[in-house]
């Protein structure tokens, strides 16, 4: 599996699920930890709990992130680095 798989994170307490075209994959890390070693700006955090990869998101509607596979919040920390980084 490389990055660009990768279509976002969903992070748990001390695990993250890390979903892919093809799979989900539970790792038994951070979610702080498994964006530190993400590319950036390819992924941005957008909410306590998610990762998104920027080239997945397919539309933004008021506080939510569609992926074409989920809906992903965008919380309330993290709205003004997601509208910088996105223009919006």
């Amino acid at each position: 599996m490389s990055h660009a798989d990768i279509w976002y994170i969903e992070g748990g307490r001390d695990y993250a699920t890390v979903v892919t075209s093809t799979e989900k994959i539970l790792t038994l890390s951070s979610l702080s930890k498994l964006a530190e070693n993400l590319p950036q700006p390819q992924f941005l955090r957008v909410h306590k709990s998610y990762i998104v990869a920027l080239d997945k998101i397919t539309a933004v509607e008021r506080q939510r992130i569609y992926t074409g596979r989920a809906v992903i919040p965008i919380g309330d920390t993290y709205r003004a680095d997601f509208a910088r980084v996105v223009g919006g």
